[in-house]
């Protein structure tokens, strides 16, 4: 198709460095020398796949049904403003493409409309792949752009890389230099959502702690022994879930924020979590989240405690909370939290406020702590049926008005 509009297309970048590791990619970048929105425009028409258009980047997405996406960009050279700046893109050479990206391993294309293939490697790309290294373009690239660190992070963690040590020596100047506080709240953060939802965070994050990022953050900001354990729990964890037929679990990312940042001092937590770009709800959640897990995991290790009571502890928690403690715990409190998820949280009463009314009880909210009582019944086994609910119903709160004055009273005083 590009051949018959003239034009050059190129796979670009980490689909290349992917093909080569061996490792397939459900994303792919292509880069056309030439106008790329036209020719995305009948690529998706030929293809039938839903066409998403930037036109003031000059790029455009394809999503496939299976779940393949294709972005297409113009073949473009950029600059950089100020340091830590977004770049000033135009048009340019397929050289000059490569030439903007941010590792040699990235840095990489292959000709898909020429007769035979052709590898583009201007910068040494496949040589540092096969060395395992991780290498910038150009000396002042962390500072131009100092998500490059974070990513590089993330590259080095899934592809089992190492920064070349002059890399090594621009990040120490970067961080030096402040470049890590240019950068605004919503692109730090998502950097780093990005780092924890890989597949092994525990390795990225042992990376940005090799290079002092975490405590160029902020000081209080650590990765160590305990925190990598926890995220290996946490992906065994996941698995359990699939297995159990709990669900899929919760996003691993916001597992990972939450071992992130468990070791730090409560009276800084708020301060660390703004300076990783968090901010709004989600920083609410996360920090009541944070401060209520001491006492959780200090409940869960008690000798005894009541299914009700377990069930109510765990019930006003998240599922990031609930894998972690998974992940975190041992013994007594992982098999407490096991039996939470695997069956005392589908726990209900077979009762409903119709049946209630049906059984002369008047509307209003004692409906609720009679359903509370009736929960209570179940998860401890004294009401096992339908028709020990009635009973227990008839037993407690007899007839119409009586029973209503009764809940009435054991709603005020519970």
């Amino acid at each position: 198709m590009a051949e018959r509009q003239g034009l050059a297309v190129y796979l670009v970048g980490g689909p290349v460095r992917d093909l080569l590791l061996g490792s397939p990619s459900t994303d792919l970048d292509l880069a056309v020398a030439g106008a790329a929105l036209p020719y995305a425009n009948v690529l998706a028409a030929s293809l039938g796949a839903r066409l998403t258009v930037h036109p003031r980047f000059g790029t455009a997405t394809l999503a496939f049904q299976d779940g393949l996406r294709l972005d297409v960009a113009t073949a473009r050279r950029e600059r950089y403003p100020h340091p830590a700046a977004l770049p000033q893109v135009e048009a340019g050479t397929i050289e000059e493409d490569l030439g903007r990206r941010d590792f040699t391993v990235n840095a990489m294309a292959v000709r898909l409309d020429a007769r035979q293939e052709e590898l583009l490697d201007p910068f040494g790309g496949l040589a540092d792949l096969e060395a395992g290294l991780l290498r910038s373009l150009h000396g002042t690239s962390y500072r131009d752009d100092p998500t490059r660190i974070l990513r590089g992070a993330r590259y080095a963690a899934r592809c089992r890389l190492r920064f070349a040590e002059q890399d090594r020596r621009l990040i120490r100047t970067a961080l030096e230099e402040g470049v890590l506080r240019r950068l605004s709240a919503d692109r730090l953060f998502r950097e780093l959502k990005l780092l924890l939802a890989e597949s092994r965070p525990e390795a990225a994050l042992r990376v940005l702690e090799d290079l002092a990022v975490l405590r160029t953050l902020d000081p209080a900001l650590t990765f160590g022994a305990v925190a990598a354990a926890a995220l290996r729990g946490m992906r065994r964890g996941l698995k359990r879930y699939r297995d159990l037929g709990v669900g899929a679990g919760p996003p691993p990312w916001r597992v990972a924020l939450l071992v992130l940042l468990r070791a730090v001092p409560v009276r800084v937590l708020r301060r660390v979590a703004g300076r990783l770009g968090m901010k709004g709800p989600l920083l609410a959640h996360v920090l009541a989240e944070l401060r209520d897990l001491p006492r959780l995991e200090r409940q869960l290790s008690q000798e005894r405690i009541r299914p009700s009571r377990l069930r109510r502890l765990l019930d006003g928690t998240s599922p990031e909370v609930h894998l972690l403690l998974w992940a975190v715990s041992a013994g007594r409190a992982r098999q407490r939290v096991e039996r939470y998820l695997t069956h005392l949280a589908s726990v209900r009463p077979a009762l409903t406020g119709r049946d209630f009314k049906d059984l002369g009880i008047p509307p209003g909210p004692a409906y609720r702590r009679i359903m509370a009582l009736l929960l209570d019944g179940r998860l401890e086994g004294r009401l096992g049926t339908r028709e020990d609910e009635v009973a227990f119903v008839r037993h407690r709160f007899g007839r119409a008005r009586p029973a209503a004055r009764r809940v009435a009273r054991e709603h005020s005083a519970g």
